[in-house]
């Protein structure tokens, strides 16, 4: 007598289990997608940094030549792509130096301010990093 009328509940049970585990792996699906796009993301920004920390180091060596007692003002002018971007897989390097007097008028020392910007990635996963070194002159320009 019984028996009639608990029929068909297994169905229902069996749709809700079904449909339960459908949206949890949605929701794993979609954890998985944001987890790569932040992995994505994060070695953009760390080979734009990298290039920006190089593009500075590139500049110095230029500022500063070994063998050298003084800075080689004239270096300092703007660069744009001066360093290779695809060695870093970024898309630009921009390096731009602006030098500036200080101290006495007739021999003045100059400081030094080394910026650069490298830019990685493309669309939604594009990234930039900016990077600003300054660097002085110890000795003066007789």
């Amino acid at each position: 007598m019984f028996y009639s009328r608990q029929r068909g509940s297994v169905l229902m049970v069996a749709i809700f289990v079904i449909t339960v585990m459908a949206v949890m792996a949605a929701a794993l699906i979609r954890i998985d997608w944001s987890g790569q796009d932040t992995t994505t993301r994060e070695i953009l920004a760390s080979r734009a940094w990298y290039a920006a920390h190089s593009g500075n180091e590139y500049m110095m060596s230029k500022l500063f030549p070994l063998g050298s007692r003084l800075a080689d003002a004239d270096a300092c002018r703007q660069y744009t792509g001066q360093l290779p971007a695809a060695r870093f897989q970024c898309q630009s390097l921009v390096l731009t130096c602006t030098k500036i007097p200080y101290g006495d008028s007739p021999s003045p020392s100059y400081k030094f301010k080394l910026e650069t910007t490298a830019r990685c990635g493309t669309g939604k996963f594009a990234v930039s990093r900016t990077q600003e070194l300054w660097a002085k002159d110890v000795e003066s320009h007789d």
